[in-house]
Parts: C-alpha cells; structure tokens; sequence
C-alpha cells in the first residue's frame, strides 16, 4: 500500500513539473484604448502606433514591436456611424481582411450571441512565408459605436501561443 502510494507521489511530482515548464506567464502587459472606440485590449508586449486612414476616418494602428520570440499582433478600431450596415456587410469584411493578410481559404465564423461586446467574428488561415508555415487569426468585433480589428500571427508550430491567446481574449469595453 506504501509503495503504491510512493509511486502515485512522484507520478503527481513528475506531471506537475512537466505542466509547470510549458506554462508560461504573461510578464507584461500594456492596455491600449483609441479614441471614439468603446473597446481596449492588452498587448502582452511592447507596442508602437501608427496613424492610419481608412474609408474617410483618421484612427490608430497598435502594433507589438518585434523582439524575436514573440508573435505579431496588431489592432485598430474605428467608429461606426451605422453599425447595422457593418453587420450585414462582416462576412464580405472577413474575407477582405483574410486576402488582404494574404490568407487563401480561410475560416471563418461569426458569432452573434455575446450581447457584452457585440458581434464577433473571426478568420484565420495558414501563410507560408521564408520556408515556414504561419498561422493567422484575425477578430473583429462590431459594437454598438465601433468596430475592433485585431490580428495575430506567429509560426504554425508555435500557435497559439500564451501571447496570442492573451492578446486575443484581453478585449473589454472600455472602463
């Protein structure tokens, strides 16, 4: 009965270090809010912004700053003069956004049933790029004044990383 109950100990200790190395913490993390956008994200890295145009409306691109390990991730929001109008346009915007990040065939989704944030939908695809094989997912969420545009990528292997996972489901209404 000891030794049975030996052996269930140093499974538990052996399982419990090995859970232990492939859990990483998140040890940054910046909050980035835009103007006239009811949303916020954390980026769990460093980022830079840059002024973007778009359909007649000024606003800002966040984007992490490359350290060499890290995934790409990038987010902008816009207001919605007409946020019905938006919605029934989201699949065509998904598939715009999939070719423009030079995805072919992509999923997509969308989901209308989190009333918190507002709509969500989603595309993602596999990018071959320098030899490598890159998973992107992007998110947009339309809301009641705005819309949110996030995008991450990070080598396929790697995918989905704590980064990019963290990044993808820090969105919040603005507080």
């Amino acid at each position: 009965m000891v030794f049975r109950f030996m052996i269930v100990f140093i499974i538990f200790i052996v399982l419990s270090s090995a859970i232990a190395e492939n859990t990483s913490t998140i040890s940054y993390s910046e909050l980035i809010t835009f103007e006239s956008c009811e949303y916020q994200v954390n980026f769990p890295t460093k980022t830079k912004k840059k002024s973007v145009f778009a359909n007649g409306i000024n606003s800002i691109m966040v984007q992490s700053i490359y350290d060499g390990k890290s995934p790409f991730m990038r987010a902008e929001c816009f207001p919605l003069a007409q946020p019905k109008e938006t919605l029934s346009q989201l699949r065509n915007m998904l598939e715009n956004q999939a070719r423009i990040s030079g995805i072919d065939n992509p999923e997509i989704t969308i989901d209308k049933s989190n009333s918190k944030l507002g709509v969500i939908g989603t595309y993602s695809g596999i990018k071959k790029a320098g030899g490598f094989d890159f998973k992107y997912y992007g998110k947009v969420i339309v809301g009641k004044s705005s819309l949110l545009s996030l995008l991450a990528g990070e080598e396929l292997k790697k995918f989905p990383s704590d980064k990019t996972v963290y990044f993808l489901n820090t969105v919040d209404l603005k507080r």
